[in-house]
């Protein structure tokens, strides 16, 4: 089992260092990490979760649900915890415990799962896993924190909103 982990998290571990060398050589500027950063986060990670999400047969798709339900309420439940934990208890302010929380509760599912978790359970299995966690994050957890991020003067239930309605 560590043999695979170790496999699975070399192409990260050479990709940042290639990103540091090449940072340092002068090639790869401020500009080319923004365009590369803009292209994987919008185009490339999503496809990547969709093509496993559609990869996976129906069969496997209801046997994980309760997977399913498992993940995002455990997620969701650890994020507002973690909130009241820091709001209240450690006396930060709402960003700070938004973003603190954020570092706890919100794994980086879609960028290092998608390299680790298909060498470890297979692909049809993490698809699920991967799946959920993003979109709990995306439709559920950013809404909060940029409701406490934004200047305008949207509620929270107005952001938990906006990703699920028809544009």
């Amino acid at each position: 089992m560590l043999e695979t982990l170790f496999f699975a998290l070399i192409p990260i571990l050479i990709t940042i260092g290639l990103g540091y060398y090449l940072a340092v050589k002068g090639t790869f500027d401020e500009q080319d990490s923004h365009k590369l950063a803009r292209l994987v986060l919008n185009y490339m990670l999503p496809l990547n979760v969709f093509a496993g999400i559609w990869g996976t047969s129906r069969k496997i798709m209801i046997q994980d649900v309760g997977l399913a339900l498992w993940l995002a309420v455990a997620m969701v439940v650890c994020f507002l915890l973690m909130i009241l934990v820091y709001r209240y208890a450690l006396k930060n302010d709402a960003p700070v415990a938004i973003l603190r929380a954020m570092s706890i509760a919100d794994p980086s599912v879609p960028f290092v799962s998608s390299a680790v978790l298909p060498l470890i359970f297979g692909a049809n299995d993490s698809a699920i896993t991967i799946g959920i966690c993003t979109l709990t994050t995306n439709v559920i957890m950013l809404p909060i924190a940029f409701s406490a991020f934004g200047d305008n003067c949207d509620t929270v239930s107005a952001r938990l909103k906006t990703p699920l309605r028809n544009r």
